[in-house]
C-alpha cells in the first residue's frame, strides 16, 4: 500500500510525502494572492478554491485491480460536486474519478473507452464536520466496483468482467475534479473544501475483511474545533475593505435580516463559505454592539436535503411579541414548482444572547399562489399593532413589472394573502424590472420624531438594458386598511453609483432610527474575485428620515467611532491651499468632510489604475461620477435624480476603505463606487469651481475587525 500524507516545506507551503521514494503530486502554481496553508489534526485544509495537487498519469496506466482510500473531513459542498481524485475524459469515456456531492453523497465514475459507468453512495454518506474514511475498490476480474464509507459497503457498480479502466492522457488531480473534455485547470469550482489527512493506494483489490480493518483504524468522529475562513489571510490585501461589513472570507451576497436583541445587533448575509463564487448559498451570521464592529458567528442556516436543498435565500428577522427572535427566509427546492417558498426558523436562546443556533420550523411554509410562478422570495416581516405583516417579492401579471405580495398574520404561522402591495405604472418604471427582490417597508420620522410617511425599498430584477439598482417609493401605509398610497409616480434612487449600492434590508433600531443595510457589489471580473479569495461586502449602514418634507439619509452615527487620527483641519481656505495639505496625505482608510461655497466641487481618488472622481455640479443639480478617462459612470435620470441645494453650501462626506468609495451629498444622495488600484495607498485631490472652502477635515479610519493587522 502506498500512503500519501501532507506536510510543510521550507517555504511554508504544503507538499505531499509518500511511502514510495517520491510522489509525483505537486501543488498547483496558479497565483492566489491570499492563499494560506493551514494544518490541523495532522491534515491539510483544502480551502475550496486555491489548493489542489496534480501529477502525470503514468502511475495509473498499468493498474488492473486497485483500491483508493481517503481519510477526509468535509467542511462544505457545492452544487455540482467537488473532486477528491480525478483522471477523467468524459468524451473519450476514459478514466476514473471520486466526487463529493451535496449532503455528503459520493459519486464514483470510470470508463473503459467504450462505456461510462457511475454510481452514488446509498447506504452511507460522508458526514460534514466529521472525520470519515472512504474506499473505492475496482475489481476488474470480478466485474464490480465497490464504495465503502465508514466501514459500510455503501454501493456497488457491476460491469463486464475482465474490463480494465482505460486511462486517458494528462494529469491526475487530487482535491479537484477535471474533465479532460473541457480542460481548464483554473476553473473556480469543483475543488474540495475540507481536511484531508491521507490517501492510500493499493495495486490490488483488498478483501472486505481487510477494508473493515482499515476503516476501524479511522473511526468516524467530529472535528475537535469549528473551522471557518480566517480574516488574517487577507490582512495584506490592498483592495479588501476593513471597516465595512465583510465576511471572514470567500463569497457574500446581500446582508439581510438585521435586528436587535438583548444588547446585540444581528446581521445575516448570503454566504458561500466554500469558495469565492456564487454557489450553494447559506445564511452567514455576525453580531455587533454598534453595527460597526462585527464578530463572526457560525452559519445560522444551512441547506438541508428535504427542507431547502437548493438554497437558503434572503429574508428578514424580528423579535415577536413574546420576545422570541425569528428569521424568515426563502427555501429553494427545484424538485417543486413553484420552486421557492417562505420558511422560518426560531432562535435557540443562549446565555450570551448571541443566538448562535437556529431551529428551522418544520410546520411553517407559505407557498406561492400569486405573481410570476417561480419568482417568490425575500420575505420582509414586521410586527405592527396586535399582529404581523409580510411582503414577498415577485412579478405582477397585471402590469408586467415587479411587485410585492402583502400577507398578514396573528401568530406568525397562518398567513392571509391580501394581493399586490403597490399600484403603479410599469411603463414609467421599467428600470425597476419585471421582478422585485428584497422588498422593505420602513417608517420615516421627521424632526419631531413622529412618523411622517413610509418608504418601500426594492431591488430591481429581470431588467431590460439596465443595471440592478435599489429603488424606493415614498407613501402612506395604513395597517388597518392594508393599503400603501405612493407619493411619487417614478421610483426614487438613493445612490447614483450605477449598480454598486444594491440589495436593501432594513429595520428600526431601539432608538427609532430606520436603518438600511446594502451590499456593495464587487464590480470586478469573476476571475479576479476567485484569485483574491473574496467577493463583495456591505455598504455603510444608512439612516433614512424626513426633513422639510423631503427624504434624507446619512451614514449611521456609530461609523464615526472609527475616526482614529485627525490629519487635516482647515477653515476658510482656497482650493489650492487645501490641495497643498492633501498632497501630504495618502492611505487606504480615510474619512473626509468638506463644505464649500462652490458652483462645482469634485473629489478625485487616485490609485494608479481605476481613479475615480465624485462631483456635484450646482448648475445642473447633478451628483455624478467619472472614471480615470473622464467618462461618466454614475447613474442619472435627469430631473428624477437631480439635487437642488437651493443656496446651501456643498457639503460632501467621503469615505475611502481600500476599494470602496462612498460619498454623501448634503444628506440628499450618495455615490458608491469601486476603485481597484495598483498603488499601495490611495491619494485624494480636490477639483472644481470653488470660491472658498468653508471647512475641511480628514481622518484616518480604524479597522472594524480587531484581529486584522492595523497599518
Amino acid at each position: 500500500m502506498i500512503q500519501i500524507t501532507f506536510e510543510k516545506d521550507e517555504k511554508n507551503r504544503a507538499v505531499l510525502r509518500s511511502t514510495e521514494e517520491k510522489t509525483g503530486f505537486v501543488i498547483n502554481e496558479e497565483s492566489f494572492e491570499n492563499r494560506s496553508w493551514r494544518f490541523m489534526e495532522d491534515a491539510l485544509l483544502f480551502d475550496g478554491y486555491s489548493i489542489w495537487f496534480s501529477e502525470e498519469a503514468g502511475r495509473w496506466k498499468t493498474r488492473e485491480d486497485f483500491a483508493v482510500s481517503l481519510v477526509i473531513a468535509p467542511l462544505g459542498y457545492s452544487d455540482r460536486g467537488d473532486g477528491l481524485l480525478s483522471l477523467f475524459d468524459r468524451e473519450k469515456r476514459e478514466g476514473f474519478y471520486i466526487l463529493l456531492k451535496k449532503f455528503g453523497k459520493v459519486e464514483v465514475g470510470f470508463g473503459d473507452g467504450r462505456e461510462l459507468f457511475c454510481f452514488e453512495s446509498i447506504r452511507e454518506n460522508l458526514k460534514k464536520d466529521f472525520w470519515n474514511i472512504l474506499t473505492v475498490v475496482y475489481r476488474q476480474e470480478a466485474g464490480w466496483c465497490d464504495l465503502y464509507i465508514n466501514g459500510a459497503l455503501s454501493n456497488r457498480k457491476q460491469f463486464r468482467r475482465h474490463t480494465p479502466v482505460k486511462w486517458p492522457e494528462g494529469s491526475c488531480f487530487l482535491g479537484k475534479f477535471v474533465d479532460r473534455t473541457d480542460y481548464r485547470e483554473s476553473t473556480p469550482d469543483r475543488i474540495y473544501y475540507g481536511l484531508m489527512q491521507r490517501v492510500m493506494i493499493e495495486e490490488e483489490s483488498p478483501s472486505a475483511e481487510s477494508i473493515r480493518k482499515l476503516h476501524a483504524q479511522y473511526p468516524c468522529r467530529r472535528l475537535k474545533q469549528e473551522i471557518r475562513p480566517d480574516r488574517r489571510d487577507y490582512e495584506n490585501d490592498r483592495q479588501r475593505p476593513q471597516y465595512h461589513l465583510i465576511p471572514p472570507g470567500k463569497w457574500m451576497n446581500e446582508p439581510h435580516a438585521p435586528f436587535y436583541y438583548e444588547g446585540w445587533y444581528h446581521i445575516f448575509y448570503q454566504a458561500n463559505p466554500h469558495a469565492p463564487v456564487w454557489n450553494n448559498i447559506q445564511w452567514g451570521h455576525m453580531v455587533s454592539k454598534d453595527m460597526v464592529h462585527w464578530s463572526d458567528m457560525p452559519l445560522a442556516l444551512e441547506v438541508e436535503e428535504h427542507a431547502d436543498p437548493d438554497g437558503c435565500w434572503s429574508g428578514s428577522a424580528l423579535v415577536d411579541q413574546n420576545g422570541v427572535p425569528h428569521i424568515f427566509y426563502t427555501a429553494g427546492n427545484n424538485e417543486k414548482f413553484p420552486n421557492q417558498s417562505v420558511a422560518a426558523a426560531k432562535a435557540v436562546t443562549d446565555a450570551d444572547k448571541k443566538l448562535e443556533k437556529w431551529k428551522k420550523q418544520k410546520d411553517f411554509s407559505v407557498e406561492q399562489s400569486i405573481g410570476w410562478l417561480g419568482e417568490f422570495r425575500d420575505p420582509f416581516v414586521w410586527a405592527e399593532g396586535d399582529g404581523y405583516f409580510m411582503l414577498v417579492g415577485t412579478g405582477d401579471e397585471n402590469n408586467g413589472g415587479g411587485n410585492a405580495v402583502l400577507y398578514s398574520s396573528k401568530d406568525l404561522k397562518s398567513w392571509e394573502c391580501h394581493g399586490f402591495f403597490l399600484d403603479y405604472d410599469y411603463e414609467k418604471n421599467q428600470e425597476a424590472g419585471h421582478v422585485w427582490e428584497l422588498p422593505v417597508l420602513l417608517p420615516l420620522r421627521d424632526e419631531s420624531g413622529e412618523i411622517a410617511c413610509h418608504i418601500l425599498l426594492l431591488c430591481a430584477c429581470q431588467i431590460e438594458r439596465e443595471v440592478v439598482e435599489t429603488y424606493g417609493f415614498l407613501g402612506r401605509w395604513e395597517a388597518k386598511s392594508k393599503t400603501f398610497r405612493k407619493f411619487n409616480e417614478k421610483a426614487l434612487l438613493l445612490d447614483l453609483g450605477n449598480g454598486t449600492f444594491t440589495g436593501p434590508s432594513g429595520f428600526v433600531t431601539p432608538d427609532h432610527r430606520s436603518v438600511v443595510f446594502t451590499i456593495a457589489q464587487g464590480k470586478r471580473e469573476g476571475s479576479e474575485e476567485y484569485h483574491a479569495g473574496w467577493a463583495h461586502n456591505g455598504g455603510i449602514p444608512v439612516e433614512l428620515f424626513v426633513r422639510n418634507q423631503e427624504l434624507r439619509f446619512r451614514p449611521i452615527r456609530e461609523i464615526y467611532g472609527l475616526l482614529k487620527k485627525k490629519r487635516i483641519h482647515l477653515e476658510d481656505v482656497t482650493l489650492e491651499e487645501a490641495n497643498q495639505y492633501l498632497e501630504q496625505i495618502s492611505g487606504n482608510r480615510i474619512y473626509m468632510k468638506i463644505c464649500a461655497d462652490a458652483e462645482e466641487l469634485a473629489v478625485e481618488t487616485q490609485c494608479g489604475r481605476q481613479d475615480r472622481t465624485v462631483y456635484y455640479d450646482r448648475r445642473k443639480c447633478r451628483l455624478g461620477a467619472l472614471d480615470e478617462s473622464g467618462r461618466e459612470i454614475g447613474k442619472y435620470r435627469r430631473e428624477t435624480d437631480g439635487v437642488d441645494l437651493d443656496g446651501e453650501d456643498i457639503c460632501l462626506e467621503y469615505f475611502l476603505d481600500h476599494s470602496m468609495i462612498e460619498a454623501y451629498l448634503n444628506e440628499r444622495k450618495s455615490v458608491t463606487l469601486r476603485n481597484y488600484g495598483r498603488w499601495d495607498e490611495r491619494r485624494i485631490r480636490l477639483q472644481g469651481e470653488v470660491k472658498r472652502i468653508r471647512s475641511l477635515e480628514v481622518w484616518e479610519m480604524a479597522s472594524a475587525y480587531q484581529e486584522e493587522r492595523e497599518d
